[in-house]
């Protein structure tokens, strides 16, 4: 008897195993890859309608009468983003402002455009982020403009608005403008009441002290020294304090200024110009720029600026505490009030051979519901901030008038 040997050949087998293979890929589904699910779906609570849509069912009818008559939607796509903060006034804020309904729709297009741009905001900032600031956030707002001096088309003025959460309230540029907990949300933007129609700024620094002989000593200190640099070498431009009161495109940024009266003066020993332009002599001849013992490049300045730089956070024309950045800290009472990281905050580090750290020198603390102010490090009293939150075009303006901050 024959016997005949199955010799099987790999391609033979692998041909064999084949269909076992397959339904075992078939029986292998993704429930027995996946682990199960545990607990309920979580529905999702965020917004649902567009920026159109919630503001067709907001009760601001005002407020959307004036958005719809200004074709602020266009200017929204010109704007190139697709995120936005509003402030929006209610209807008894704009009636107290004086703008009724007939009057809104009376009003020119670029009228209502000016007005409802300073309200929006670029970018989205949700009320759970807000409530999270120690303070206050900057806001660049859609609102331009190339007729302030030295600004023009290409580098228009940019108006910003300071927004923070300050105990029950919504605060703008340091006033309450409604209760917290009112914001509606979009897909696309973030709504918030306000009680109060914002007002933009129209002066800058060096107008509002001029325009209020209370300042007439600070300014003729700031004159002086002016002219005790003029006479030195081109890099004195950088220790002018005239230009640096003036908002300009060539030294742009915002900045906090504490400015003293012709009384806090007096309170310190200068009872007259004469007495300050003597105080100003003492540092003469100014000397030229050098190394100090760190290595830091410095600057010397006149006896009476190394009293008042500490005022204005050490800015001194283009040498300001973030060099050329455009946004420089602006602090309104409800920062001051509770973020304690302003006193002696590191403004610009330090560079070996280049410009030394910047510090604010300034000590805020608060007392019965007042802001108190010294020099940092100084021994002597605090003095109270008796007018604040001056909203101007380059920052914000305090004033002491109970002395300086001498060293």
């Amino acid at each position: 008897m024959t016997v005949f040997t199955s010799v099987t050949t790999p391609g033979r087998l692998l041909r064999s195993w084949l269909p076992v293979l397959f339904l075992l890929v078939m029986a292998c589904r993704k429930q027995d890859i996946e682990p199960e699910p545990v607990g309920d779906p979580v529905p999702y609570n965020g917004p649902v309608l567009g920026l159109k849509e919630t503001l067709e069912k907001s009760p601001y009818t005002i407020f959307r009468t004036a958005w719809n008559r200004a074709n602020i939607d266009a200017r929204l796509k010109k704007a190139g983003t697709t995120s936005f903060t509003i402030i929006a006034p209610t209807d008894k804020a704009f009636q107290d402002a004086g703008w009724t309904m007939d009057k809104i729709n009376q009003a020119a297009p670029e009228v209502l455009d000016t007005l409802l741009s300073y309200h929006i905001g670029a970018t989205q900032i949700h009320p759970a982020s807000l409530a999270e600031l120690n303070g206050n956030l900057p806001i660049v707002t859609l609102l331009k403009s190339t007729t302030i001096p030295t600004f023009d088309d290409s580098r228009p003025y940019k108006y910003v608005i300071y927004a923070g959460v300050y105990h029950d309230s919504l605060f703008v540029n340091g006033k309450p403008v409604s209760k917290w907990g009112q914001a509606l949300e979009s897909t696309t933007a973030t709504i918030y009441p306000a009680d109060k129609v914002l007002v933009k700024p129209r002066q800058d620094m060096l107008s509002f002290l001029k325009a209020d002989n209370r300042f007439s000593f600070y300014l003729e200190a700031c004159r002086i020294n002016d002219s005790l640099y003029e006479d030195k070498n081109p890099w004195d431009q950088y220790l002018w304090d005239m230009p640096m009161l003036s908002a300009n495109a060539l030294s742009p940024g915002q900045f906090t200024l504490v400015v003293p009266t012709n009384d806090a003066f007096r309170k310190s020993g200068f009872n007259s110009v004469e007495d300050i332009r003597q105080r100003c002599y003492q540092a003469l001849p100014i000397g030229d720029p050098d190394y100090d013992e760190n290595s830091y490049y410095r600057y010397p300045t006149t006896a009476m600026d190394s009293i008042l730089l500490p005022n204005r956070m050490s800015y001194v024309g283009l040498d300001g505490p973030y060099g050329m950045r455009e946004m420089y800290p602006v602090y309104f009472m409800n920062e001051l009030m509770v973020n304690r990281s302003v006193s002696g905050l590191l403004l610009r580090p330090g560079s070996a051979y280049s410009s030394p750290p910047k510090i604010y020198e300034l000590d805020f603390a608060v007392t019965n519901g007042n802001i108190w102010v010294k020099r940092l490090g100084s021994s002597g009293q605090r003095i109270p901030l008796v007018q604040t939150d001056i909203n101007v075009l380059n920052g914000v303006i305090h004033i002491v008038n109970d002395g300086l901050f001498m060293p």
